[in-house]
């Protein structure tokens, strides 16, 4: 596996000024706006001390020794801060952002004593920025309906991250080997080993830690929903759903035993063992749905890219 990025939070300052406008204009996208920065106003800001209060605070990011993005820590002062994060499109998908995070954590949980909460929004379509809290031991809390307005008008959701002082104490943004993460993935069949033939089964995961769960349906399945415990490779978990059939609908609830694994082309893939209260049973194959979203590398499969969230 490649070695990680080296990433160090410095200080701002007001020499920083035109890299940071010129990262944040780089950086922004439909889902994470930018900030509209002037260079002079911005440096004028740096020099007066703007960005280093007790309740704000500004951090140049630096990845393998170069200026790679910024964070800005607001609310210091009110015991719950929220994050805004951003970094240059060429230093993504290097597992950069959770080391921002984790980085982030420390100093101002070390730095604060009234610091109880740090916060942070991802825009319901930023899979990898969501993956990245989950990788840094962030809890989601809430889904903002209708919260970000995006270029045409029309309004989306954000996701709600939070790391509490107790959950920064107990290292939970520094845990060791958290097993897979299957949040913001979809996957489909690929094969059925034993078992009805699920035609056109898709499942979509949400996983907060070792929590998941997975909304799924199928050409016969309707309103289908599992949650389970995931163990390393191992997803014990329990489903219920309506099952479409000539005599009617019916519901079916069960469990199953999936182990995830990597193919050879990097994607992740499930097998299935299931059984239901009607008797049935079966295995089944499920192949991550390709998203080009979702950066990977064949030296470091598991790093997440790291598109930031949304800016105030």
């Amino acid at each position: 596996m490649a070695d990680r990025p080296e990433v160090h939070l410095r200080m701002l300052t007001a020499e920083d000024a035109e890299w940071v406008v010129d990262a944040d204009e780089r950086s922004a996208t439909a889902i994470a706006r930018g900030h509209d920065w002037q260079v002079e106003k911005l440096a004028a800001e740096l020099e007066e001390g703007v960005w280093a209060s007790d309740d704000r605070w500004g951090w140049g990011i630096v990845v393998d020794g170069d200026p790679a993005g910024f964070a800005l820590v607001t609310g210091l002062d009110k015991g719950d801060a929220r994050m805004t994060i951003r970094v240059a499109p060429e230093s993504r998908g290097k597992g950069a952002g959770r080391e921002v995070l984790r980085q982030l954590a420390d100093h101002h949980f070390q730095a604060h004593d009234s610091l109880m909460r740090l916060t942070g929004r991802a825009h319901e379509h930023n899979v990898p920025m969501q993956r990245a809290f989950n990788a840094a031991g962030f809890r989601m809390e809430a889904r903002y309906r209708d919260s970000y307005e995006m270029p045409n008008g029309s309004y989306a959701a954000e996701w709600g991250y939070a790391l509490t002082r107790a959950d920064w104490e107990a290292g939970r943004h520094v845990a060791g080997n958290r097993g897979w993460d299957l949040h913001g993935l979809t996957f489909e069949i690929e094969e059925t080993v034993e078992g009805p033939e699920p035609a056109g089964l898709l499942a979509k995961f949400l996983q907060e830690g070792r929590r998941a769960i997975a909304r799924y349906d199928s050409h016969r399945i309707s309103d289908g929903e599992l949650a389970g415990i995931l163990d390393g490779d191992v997803l014990v978990y329990r489903f219920i759903h309506v099952e479409e059939r000539r005599s009617g609908s019916r519901e079916v609830t069960g469990g199953g035993r999936a182990r995830v694994q990597r193919r050879g082309d990097l994607r992740m893939e499930i097998v299935d063992d299931w059984s239901d209260e009607h008797g049935g049973h079966g295995r089944r194959v499920l192949i991550e749905r390709h998203d080009s979203r979702t950066v990977r590398s064949a030296e470091d499969p598991d790093a997440l890219p790291a598109v930031e969230p949304p800016s105030d």
